[in-house]
C-alpha cells in the first residue's frame, strides 16, 4: 500500500510539469529501488502502471451541479416574491430522503379537524393543525309561566320537570349510542342512562350540572385487561390497579376519545378530582343537545334514581319537591360540586330528610329508609349488618301543596336545622347527632382563622361517607346566602311570591353591575 501511494504521488507530480520536482522524485525512486532485486523491481513497475491506468482522471475546475430544492418544498412553503432578488438556492443541497408522511389517524383526536371544519375552497387543513375554540353565546333567563299565583306556578314548573315518554325514549337512544361505541372496546360492558328530570328542556347551568347520567358498568379486572391489553408484565399488576380510581380515569379518557371521534358527542369538562370521576359531554338529539355526565362503575346515579322512583310511589309530592329543590339549587348556582358546593344528590337527600323530620308533629310525608323496599335492599349490609325491610306505615302528611312544602323546606334549613349538632340521615329518618363513624367536615371561615362545621350529609348506602366533605368555605357561605334569600322572598307580607323571581339565574357579584353585552359584541 505504501508503494502504491508513493507511485500515485509521482504521477501527480509528473502531470504538474515541474523539472526540478521530477528530478528529485526520480532520484528518490532510484535510491528506493536500487537495493531491490530484478523480480521485485518488475512487481513495483507493474503495480505502478496498473494504478496509473485504472485511477480515474478528474478535470480541474469542474463541479457537479447541485440539485435544486425548490421542487421538494411544500406548496404552502413561504417563498420570496419574484420581484425581490434573493440568494440562489442552488447552494443548498437537497435532502437525501423525503420527509415521512404521517397519517392523520396517528394524531390525537383533539388535534385533528373534521372535514366539516375545512376552510372555504374544499382544501382540508393539515392534520397537525390544532383546533381553535370559538366562543358561544346563549342567553339564560328566568322561566316565565302562564299560570298566576305561587301554587299554580309551582305546579306548572313541576309538570315541566317530570320525565315523559319522550324523555325515556331519548334516554334509550342515548344509551344505545354510547353502548355501540363502548362495546367495540369492551364487549362485556353494560351502559345505562338515568334522567332525574325532563332532559329535553334547557335552563341555567344546564351544562355545568346535567340531569342525565350515563354509567358504563364492567368488572374491574376485565376492564383493566381490555384497556391495558395482553402484554402487561404480570397479572398482579392488573389486580393492583383494578379497583383504583386510576382505572376509572383511564377508562373515561379512552371512552371519551372514542365518543367524541364519532362526531355525535362534544367534550365539555372533566371532574377527575371528585370521589367518583366523571366527564361532562354534550350529545346531539335532533335539533337540541343533551348535556350528560359519563361515569364508569359509579353507584350514585343508581342510588339517586332508586330514591326518586320510590319517593314518587310513596307520595307524588315528595318527588315533585325534590325536583323543585334541585332546579332551584341549580339555577341559583349552589349545586355545582366541582366549585365546592353541594351536589344535586345532596340536595335530594336534604329534601327527603325534611319530608321525614322537618314537618310539623304528625305531618310526616316520608318514612325512614327501612320502609323503602328497593333502596333498603341496596343499603342492606353496607355497614356490616343486614337491614330488615318491614312494611312501613303510611305517611301521615296532610294534603299540603308542593309550594307550601317548599316554603317549609326553606324555613327548616334557615332556622330549625342545627348544622353543628345534627346530621342529614335519610337512613335513620330522625333528628339526631351524627354517627361516631361519620367524619365531620370543618372549613376555615372567610377571615382565615375561625372554623366552621359544614352540615353533615350521610350517604344512606354507605353510612361512613360524608357527602359534604368537598364543600368549601365559599360553598358554605353561598348555601346560607341562598337559603336566606329564598326564605325572605317567600315570607314577604302583602306581596305574593313569584317563581320567576325565585329562579332568577345567579350571576357572580362582579358581573351583576356590568353592562349587558350584545351577542355581536
Amino acid at each position: 500500500m505504501a508503494i502504491l501511494s508513493f507511485a500515485t504521488d509521482i504521477q501527480a507530480k509528473l502531470r504538474g510539469g515541474d523539472l526540478r520536482t521530477t528530478a528529485v522524485l526520480a532520484a528518490a525512486v532510484f535510491c528506493a529501488v536500487s537495493p531491490l532485486d530484478i523480480p521485485q523491481l518488475l512487481l513495483v513497475l507493474v503495480g505502478a502502471v496498473s494504478c496509473a491506468l485504472f485511477q480515474p482522471v478528474k478535470v480541474p475546475g469542474t463541479r457537479r451541479p447541485a440539485k435544486s430544492v425548490a421542487k421538494d418544498l411544500p406548496v404552502d412553503f413561504p417563498m420570496a416574491s419574484p420581484q425581490v432578488p434573493v440568494a440562489p438556492i442552488a447552494a443548498y443541497s437537497a435532502p437525501k430522503r423525503r420527509p415521512k408522511t404521517v397519517a392523520a389517524e396517528s394524531f390525537p383526536t383533539s388535534l385533528r379537524r373534521s372535514p366539516a371544519s375545512a376552510p372555504c375552497g374544499g382544501a382540508s387543513p393539515s392534520p397537525w393543525m390544532p383546533q381553535v375554540a370559538t366562543p358561544s353565546f346563549q342567553p339564560v333567563v328566568a322561566p316565565t309561566f302562564a299560570a298566576v299565583g305561587w301554587d299554580a306556578q309551582v305546579e306548572e314548573l313541576v309538570g315541566s320537570l317530570m320525565p315523559t315518554a319522550l324523555n325515556r325514549q331519548a334516554m334509550e337512544r342515548l344509551a344505545a349510542r354510547v353502548r355501540a361505541t363502548v362495546q367495540k372496546l369492551v364487549p362485556e360492558a353494560e351502559v345505562v342512562a338515568f334522567a332525574s328530570s325532563a332532559c329535553l328542556r334547557g335552563g341555567a347551568f344546564g351544562v355545568a350540572v346535567p340531569d342525565v347520567d350515563v354509567v358504563v358498568s364492567c368488572v374491574p379486572t376485565l376492564l383493566s385487561a381490555k384497556l391495558h391489553g395482553a402484554n402487561d408484565k404480570t397479572q398482579a399488576f392488573q389486580q393492583k390497579h383494578a379497583f383504583s380510581r386510576q382505572l376509572e380515569k383511564a377508562a373515561l379518557r379512552v371512552f371519551t376519545d372514542r365518543l367524541t371521534a364519532t362526531g355525535e358527542f362534544k367534550f365539555r369538562r372533566s371532574a377527575f378530582s371528585a370521589d367518583e370521576p366523571k366527564v361532562t359531554l354534550l350529545a346531539t338529539e335532533g335539533a337540541s343537545a343533551i348535556p350528560l355526565d359519563l361515569a364508569v362503575n359509579s353507584a350514585t346515579p343508581l342510588h339517586n334514581a332508586a330514591l326518586l322512583t320510590e319517593c314518587g310511589r310513596i307520595d307524588a309530592r315528595a318527588r315533585a319537591l325534590i325536583l323543585l329543590v334541585r332546579r332551584w339549587a341549580r339555577d341559583r348556582g349552589v349545586c355545582h360540586a366541582a366549585k365546592g358546593h353541594l351536589s344535586p344528590y345532596c340536595w335530594t337527600l336534604m329534601a327527603m330528610y325534611f319530608l321525614q323530620v322537618g314537618a310539623e308533629e304528625g305531618d310526616q310525608v316520608l318514612p325512614s329508609l327501612r320502609s323503602f323496599k328497593a333502596s333498603s335492599r341496596l343499603a342492606g349490609g353496607s355497614d356490616g349488618e343486614v337491614v330488615a325491610t318491614p312494611e312501613g306505615r303510611a305517611p301521615s302528611g296532610k294534603a299540603r301543596s308542593v309550594g307550601a312544602l317548599f316554603r317549609d323546606f326553606l324555613a327548616f334549613y334557615a332556622g330549625r336545622f342545627q348544622a353543628k349538632t345534627e346530621a342529614v340521615s335519610v337512613r335513620s329518618g330522625r333528628r339526631a347527632a351524627p354517627s361516631p363513624r361519620l367524619p365531620l367536615h370543618v372549613v376555615l371561615g372567610e377571615d382565615g382563622r375561625t372554623r366552621e362545621v359544614v352540615p353533615s350529609i350521610e350517604d344512606p348506602f354507605e353510612p361512613t361517607r360524608n357527602l359534604a366533605c368537598n364543600v368549601t368555605s365559599l360553598g358554605l357561605a353561598r348555601w346560607r346566602e341562598e337559603i336566606t334569600r329564598a326564605a325572605s322572598l317567600l315570607s314577604r307580607e302583602g306581596e305574593e311570591a313569584s317563581v320567576t323571581e325565585l329562579l332568577e339565574p345567579w350571576t357572580p357579584p362582579e358581573q351583576q353591575d356590568a353592562p349587558a353585552k350584545s351577542p355581536s359584541s
